[in-house]
């Protein structure tokens, strides 16, 4: 395998990963995992979450601006939308090609590619006058910036155990999830005052200073390169930093590679194929995983069905102005944050629990044989909880917005919305890790792909639907229909193990 520092790195066929659930394959209960300190996790996670907080924030630091560039550009609002349904588009089908890339070349070269291509995109978007121009830009602003949403959770998985997924894919996910709520603040200071083409400005050398550290100190962590991270790496798998200790071990053995018996002349080259998304997309056609995509897909399309419908509903409730309509965004991204935080303290707890149930003690830098160990009901025992509260909360908040709240009830709602939903959509989300932790970002290529079609199909139905049956129709049929989906879940509980062991 290609975590086991013993055989070859290359020696497991990528593609050929998954196909088969990796947790099958049984594993040295007492393995060391990782090489990283606990500090050196936490920074390596926190640089990847930073680093998909690019995708999010670019998707919504635009609105602001939309009626100033249609305005410019002399098209219509519709014109303009189609920029919106293109760059979701985009960051749906990115990922699964650069999922595929990450996993045989590298987490490194993957994101050299993705900010590249991003901060070009973004130059040219601050360059151009034509909508043409315009709606194929934002696609190449897409393709580069939404592969580092699915790399964001397979670094984490390179370096973190089943134990602490829990907590560090949710500090993996912050990015993603805080992005939303602070870019359309941002991005409706920087057009009003200086202009829609500041905004592309602002990324573009937001995403320069960002690189820069990143390409010269951010390690390679794919495990089908670096092992446990003891395998030296070469080629742009190495930071400037790896080369520049890489040079002080001429002579002097690291204690950590001694272990390995693999310098890097004797490491063979990762052969490495064109991006491959059928990878990805086979992955919606197994169980149980097709059944936790679409769950997780349902879950983070009824976020945006909520968030979607705030800009319109308090404008006309509370008559709030931009930056009015800005700031309460602010409950979602608070709601999200401490959920993340607290719900992966809980997950954490409740894995750490099972484990002493099934196997006794777990050294949380140890691998863990899964292959026996009841995954899907040791992580769905708290996603499913948080999802069907999630979904009651939704119901309750479509009935209280047509009794026209107080705006602080309104947005106490929004809070609890968003912290069950950001719970049940990071359980869900690790999960997908856990069941193939080897190819994460393939994995969580086909969990964007889900989420962001689903996605911007509720973003684009949600105001049509409030128009013709009213807010609290809307999100009943929201609540129902993520309280339809719930009974995959209970499957994937009972059943999960079966489908995964046959």
């Amino acid at each position: 395998m290609a975590n086991n520092p013993d055989n070859p790195p290359n020696q497991e066929n990528n593609d050929a990963a998954t196909e088969t659930t990796p947790l099958l394959s049984p594993k040295p209960a007492q393995e060391r995992y990782s090489v990283f300190t606990t500090s050196q996790k936490r920074l390596i996670i926190l640089t990847a979450a930073l680093a998909s907080s690019f995708s999010p924030f670019s998707a919504n630091i635009y609105y602001p601006s939309l009626n100033s560039i249609a305005k410019d550009l002399h098209v219509s609002s519709s014109q303009i939308n189609l920029t919106i349904t293109t760059y979701m588009i985009c960051q749906g089908l990115a990922p699964a090609f650069m999922g595929s890339l990450a996993d045989q070349a590298g987490r490194r070269p993957a994101y050299i590619i993705c900010f590249v291509i991003y901060i070009c995109g973004n130059i040219a978007l601050a360059l151009q006058h034509s909508y043409p121009a315009l709606l194929v830009l934002r696609a190449v602003q897409s393709c580069g910036s939404s592969g580092t949403v699915a790399l964001a959770s397979a670094v984490a998985a390179d370096v973190i155990t089943s134990a602490e997924r829990g907590t560090y894919m949710g500090i993996a996910s912050l990015g993603n999830i805080l992005a939303p709520s602070l870019g359309p603040i941002l991005g409706g200071v920087l057009s009003q005052y200086l202009g829609w083409q500041a905004v592309f400005w602002f990324l573009a050398i937001a995403a320069v200073a960002f690189f820069v550290p990143l390409l010269l100190f951010f390690p390679e962590t794919c495990r089908a390169i670096v092992g446990d991270g003891s395998i030296p790496s070469r080629g742009w798998n190495q930071s400037v930093l790896n080369c520049w200790q890489g040079r002080k071990r001429k002579h002097i053995c690291d204690r950590n590679y001694a272990n390995s018996h693999i310098t890097q002349d004797e490491t063979p080259r990762t052969k490495i194929q064109f991006p491959n998304p059928h990878a990805t997309l086979r992955l919606l056609f197994r169980l149980p995983t097709g059944l936790v995509l679409l769950a997780n897909g349902i879950v983070f399309a009824s976020y945006y069905s909520v968030t979607a419908g705030i800009p319109s509903q308090f404008k006309e409730i509370y008559q709030l102005g931009d930056l009015g309509l800005g700031l309460s965004f602010i409950p979602a991204g608070m709601g999200s944050l401490v959920s993340a935080t607290f719900n992966g303290i809980l997950v954490d707890w409740n894995y750490q629990r099972m484990s002493k149930k099934v196997r006794g003690e777990v050294s949380p830098n140890q691998k863990h044989d899964h292959h026996d160990f009841p995954i899907e009901r040791t992580r769905l025992q708290i996603g499913l909880p948080m999802m069907m509260t999630a979904a009651i909360s939704v119901g309750v908040y479509g009935i209280l917005m047509a009794l026209k709240p107080p705006l602080p009830v309104a947005l106490g709602f929004v809070f609890v919305i968003s912290f069950c939903i950001t719970a049940a959509y990071n359980v869900m989300s690790v999960l997908i890790v856990d069941l193939y932790y080897s190819t994460p970002a393939t994995a969580m290529a086909a969990n964007n792909l889900v989420r962001c079609f689903l996605g911007a199909g509720a973003t684009a139905i949600v105001h049509p639907m409030i128009q013709k049956w009213g807010v609290t129709v809307t999100y009943l049929i929201v609540a129902g229909v993520m309280m339809g989906v719930s009974p995959l879940l209970v499957l994937v509980y009972w059943r999960g193990m079966q489908w995964r062991i046959r």
